[in-house]
Formats: structure tokens, sequence, C-alpha cells
């Protein structure tokens, strides 16, 4: 069983925080509610252009989830959670109010989206994905679904929208979206992703 690093409480469950990537309870998840150090230290720090360090970054991080996930997998998985089909996801998407919660920049980010979407899911039963995913200078988090008829279904929580996530591309839909990167953008490719279920 993990341990929630702010209060030390037992979690079945761990969510990560995206910013210090430390494992926490559904009460300190929020980077407000554990005085994350890492919220702002984001936003000043230089993104290194050398991808030396970039390796091992992401190795402490695959080791960091994935332990809390196997942990998560062995005490949190019930009989009662199953894979939804394509159309109770659908349609539980459609019901989920966290698309309605306000984006607040040091209060509830992609983290907190992601971490309640996936907290309702738990709830009515589905077994749901909380997806990190990684670009050469971003971070974000999002949700998914291993649906029993049409396999792995990535949602955006935030906007409930149901999307492609593919390393090496985009990711915002270029048919939506204006490329992001400009004078004051940054590159959307995607490099990696990491699912903790």
């Amino acid at each position: 069983m993990s341990h929630c690093e702010e209060c030390g409480g037992k979690v079945q469950f761990p969510f990560g925080c995206c910013y210090c990537r430390k494992a926490f309870c559904a009460q300190h998840v929020r980077p407000r509610n554990h005085r994350c150090s890492k919220l702002y230290e984001a936003y000043r720090r230089e993104i290194p252009r050398s991808g030396k360090f970039l390796p091992s970054i992401l190795a402490l991080c695959i080791i960091l989830i994935l332990s809390s996930g196997v942990i998560a997998q062995m005490n949190y998985h019930t009989p009662e959670l199953r894979d939804p089909t394509y159309g109770e996801a659908l349609q539980f998407v459609e019901s989920d109010q966290t698309d309605e919660n306000p984006y607040k920049e040091e209060d509830y980010t992609c983290s907190n989206f992601a971490t309640d979407f996936k907290s309702n899911a738990l709830k009515a039963g589905y077994r749901c994905g909380y997806v990190l995913v990684f670009g050469p200078d971003w971070n974000h988090a999002l949700n998914c679904f291993n649906t029993t008829d049409h396999g792995l279904i990535f949602v955006e929580p935030q906007e409930d929208e149901i999307l492609t996530l593919t390393i090496g591309q985009p990711y915002w839909d270029r048919t939506r979206y204006a490329s992001p990167l400009g004078s004051s953008g940054y590159n959307d490719t995607v490099t990696s992703f990491l699912i903790n279920w």
C-alpha cells in the first residue's frame, strides 16, 4: 500500500502530481493542497536544449509511476471494476461533469481534471487510466479507457473530447487548433506517454 507524501496516510490508489511527480491521496494531489515546490519552478526554469538528461528523467518518472501503478493494481483492482464498451465510455464522458470545472493555473490544472475524471469513472465501476503525456518541453495529463469493442481510447477531460494520441505527432488536432509553435509557442509533438491504471 502506498502512502501520501503530504499527510502520510495509506492510499490504495495514489494520484501523481504533474509538477513534482510525487504520489498523493485525492485530498492532497492538487498542487496547492501539498504546497508543491515544483509548481512555479516549471515556469521559471530554462528548458534544456540538450536531450542528454531526458532519458534519465523519463526513466525515473517511469519507475515512479509504474511502481505506484503496480501497487495500486494489486490493492485497488476489484471485481466491480470493468472495462466499458465504447458506447458506455462515450455515455460516461457525456454525463461526467469534470469538464465544467474552471481551469485555474495555480489551483485546478490538467492533473486535477484527470484525477477527478478517473475518480468519477471508478465510482461508476469503470476501469480508467490516468495518462501522462510528454513533449519536448511540456507535459500534460488526460485519461483513457480500454474499451471492450474499440480498444484503447483517450479522453481530454477538460473538453470531453475523444482524441488520438500518437508518438511523433502533434498533440493538438491541426484541423481544429492552430500550431502552438511561434514566438511564444512550444513544440506540441508527443514524445512519449505513460498510463497508470
